[in-house]
């Protein structure tokens, strides 16, 4: 199951670096969230038992995106729960892989992702 997040590409008169820095920061953003999950799946998990998770759920692209031509720079895969950055065009394209607790993809659910997020801490605050 794959998503995409997007990043608009080049026109006429806007610099190609437009898009490499909109796909760094999306990378960073992903590099930071990711390091968060480690260190908290691998820190103590506190008094009651239960850890934070960091879960991510990609966007599909919008209406606009699509007619532009949007170029995709994130790709996800619920399975692996991983996330793909991809920087660059080409052979010079650079492909960073990110892992999290859970992983949800434009085709994913607001049941799901209720499911799988949100309904075990209700059902956990609900047992005391």
């Amino acid at each position: 199951n794959n998503a995409t997040i997007n990043a608009k590409p080049s026109k006429e008169a806007q610099p190609a670096r437009q898009l490499y820095t909109t796909m760094a920061e999306a990378s960073s953003s992903f590099k930071h969230a990711a390091a968060a999950s480690s260190a908290m799946a691998s820190g103590s998990s506190g008094s009651g038992g239960s850890a934070i998770q960091v879960v991510v759920r990609l966007r599909p692209m919008n209406d606009s995106e699509k007619k532009d031509g949007t170029l995709p720079v994130v790709t996800a895969k619920t399975a692996e729960r991983s996330v793909t950055v991809i920087k660059g065009k080409g052979r010079k394209q650079l492909k960073s892989s990110y892992n999290f607790d859970n992983v949800f993809t434009a085709f994913s659910t607001q049941e799901e992702v209720f499911d799988a997020t949100v309904k075990p801490v209700i059902i956990d605050v609900m047992r005391g």
